[in-house]
């Protein structure tokens, strides 16, 4: 789902065990299941990466089969995604499919929807799934690198951001969000907004900026009293075209960070972004216009200049 630092100390830490992965089933297809659709992604990303075929799949094995072991329709999932993912990549291994004929065969890849009324469609699924395995597989293809994002911005750290009216903003590097698409700094922005970087030193009393607090029409939630502010924002980076490196400037100093990381396993809303909406996002939720600000000079809430008029 931002820009940045070299994420991986080795390969294998690139792909998360399915114990890490978010589970669902939404439907009767092969890949209708949140862990068929990571083992897929898993394949293709480590071919992209220079693996061989046999390679990503004795890494997919150590990773995904303890937890396939205890669970046979985990066990099922498995064999099917890896196997008709091979097949469609043209690198399709005997030992792969014949476990996954034998998932089909022996019932278990059908046993979730027994008695169901998606079991004549799942049925079908597993039908034209074996006949696709059993037939000629196409010419195996070359399967592209993954981008992954990196990010040596430092916790503490100040990065300024010109937006699109051509004012600034500053974030503050609060931490970093590790995933399977590299590395994402999550940040606070400073509660300022100028034409001109002021000197670093007021940023240290400086309070942060909240995000405007979401009301939906006709939702129970708009009668609901509003809870603490969110000030978090992580910054995803899709491509490495996407970063637009002429509106950002590393700041070169640290301030102490105001609201500090919760520890793992507790809750931080976080509002998610890429730098492509960036600027729109900033808009919505936190109220920083983009556009139309050409006669902003320094704006601060909260902070009111003698005999001036408070800005915007």
């Amino acid at each position: 789902m931002g820009p940045f630092k070299t994420l991986h100390t080795s390969i294998d830490s690139r792909y998360k065990s399915p114990q890490t992965r978010h589970m669902g089933v939404w439907g009767t297809a092969i890949f209708s299941d949140g862990n068929a659709a990571d083992l897929r992604d898993d394949y293709r990303m480590m071919l992209g990466d220079g693996l061989s075929g046999p390679e990503a799949t004795d890494r997919l094995l150590a990773k995904w089969k303890p937890s396939s072991e205890k669970d046979p329709d985990m066990d099922a999932v498995f064999w099917l995604a890896l196997a008709v993912t091979q097949w469609k990549c043209g690198r399709l291994e005997e030992r792969v499919n014949k476990e996954a004929i034998r998932v089909i065969e022996d019932g278990s890849a059908l046993r979730l929807w027994r008695g169901s009324p998606d079991e004549r469609k799942r049925a079908a699924v597993l039908e034209a799934a074996k006949k696709q395995l059993e037939s000629p597989q196409p010419i195996p293809r070359k399967i592209a690198k993954v981008f992954r994002a990196t990010c040596d911005w430092e916790p503490g750290e100040l990065i300024a951001y010109r937006l699109l009216s051509g004012s600034f903003i500053v974030f503050q590097v609060i931490d970093h969000h590790h995933d399977a698409g590299g590395v994402a700094p999550n940040c606070e922005i400073f509660d300022w907004q100028g034409l001109e970087l002021p000197p670093p030193s007021i940023f240290e009393g400086l309070p942060m900026r909240a995000q405007i607090p979401l009301v939906f029409a006709k939702s129970p939630v708009q009668a609901r009293p509003p809870g603490p502010s969110r000030y978090r924002i992580m910054i995803c980076q899709a491509s490495k075209r996407e970063f637009p490196k002429e509106r950002v400037i590393r700041m070169m100093i640290k301030v102490p960070i105001q609201h500090p990381p919760k520890p793992r396993g507790f809750c931080d809303p976080t509002l998610v972004s890429i730098w492509r909406w960036l600027d729109r996002d900033l808009e919505r939720h936190y109220g920083l216009r983009s556009k139309g600000l050409s006669n902003v000079h320094v704006a601060v809430r909260g902070a009111r200049q003698p005999g001036k008029k408070q800005a915007a």
